[in-house]
């Protein structure tokens, strides 16, 4: 069975698939994991303009753990 995921490449120059897409205050952060070592997991915030969309880093460590908080929540922390 073939699972189809959307794959981008940031600026390291590696590809990531995207695992999931969650909004909260007023951002979509973006959860991608490398796809040649899933250990490589990443969170990005998705900014939208008339361009199209832009995939920035979080502001800070308080940012990524309220972004990995949102992740664990809706997912389950895989235990």
């Amino acid at each position: 069975m073939d699972i189809e995921a959307e794959v981008v490449t940031l600026n390291d120059g590696l590809d990531y698939v995207i695992l999931d897409e969650i909004m909260a205050h007023s951002n979509v952060y973006v959860y991608l994991s490398n796809t040649e070592d899933p250990r490589n997991f990443c969170v990005r915030k998705k900014l939208q303009n008339s361009a199209g969309s832009l995939l920035i880093g979080l502001d800070d460590e308080n940012e990524f753990n309220m972004a990995m908080k949102l992740y664990f929540d809706k997912n389950g922390k895989g235990e």
